[in-house]
């Protein structure tokens, strides 16, 4: 009987130790994306997945280094951009654009999302967990280097983007 609150307890405990506690204060990165919004035409009805055009992102890391920043390094899907030291410099934080192209994410799949011909399909579709951002910091001091890493997930609005004389999407079996 006593066991039980001491088994609730602990992982409680050591998630305070951990945050009280950082395993390095040295060396830190963060990094976040404000969500992201496409439009994407109707599909067919008989279409379950939304085709989905180039995603754009845009990334903040904020980060911390004991010593000199060497280069920090941002990454969704295969699509990375490195930041060097001069870009770094004398900096705490970078915003990066990125572009990723469709066939590097999966395709987002609702049946009652953006139906060519259905006008009581929604309009707007908010996908959280879409993709994930990673960023990886590398320090130099005189101890030696440090790599810390990070991510965070990110959040996509595809809005359908209806008109008077679109045709719906193809699917890639039609093209």
């Amino acid at each position: 009987m006593n066991s039980f609150p001491v088994s609730i307890l602990a992982p409680i405990a050591v998630l305070i130790l951990a945050f009280a506690h950082p395993v390095s204060a040295d060396s830190d990165i963060v990094v976040a994306a404000p969500e992201a919004e496409v439009r994407v035409v109707p599909r067919a009805p008989h279409l379950r997945l939304v085709n989905l055009p180039v995603l754009e992102f845009a990334l903040r890391a904020a980060y911390r280094c004991r010593g000199d920043v060497v280069s920090l390094t941002l990454s969704i899907s295969d699509t990375v951009h490195t930041l060097a030291r001069g870009a770094l410099a004398d900096q705490r934080a970078a915003e990066v654009r990125m572009a990723v192209p469709a066939q590097q994410v999966a395709m987002a799949a609702s049946a009652r999302f953006c139906v060519a011909g259905d006008p009581e399909s929604a309009d707007e579709l908010r996908v959280d967990g879409f993709a994930t951002a990673s960023a990886s910091l590398r320090c130099s001091h005189e101890d030696g280097d440090t790599v810390r890493y990070a991510s965070a997930p990110l959040a996509v609005r595809l809005v359908c983007a209806r008109g008077d004389n679109q045709e719906p999407a193809a699917s890639s079996d039609e093209r």
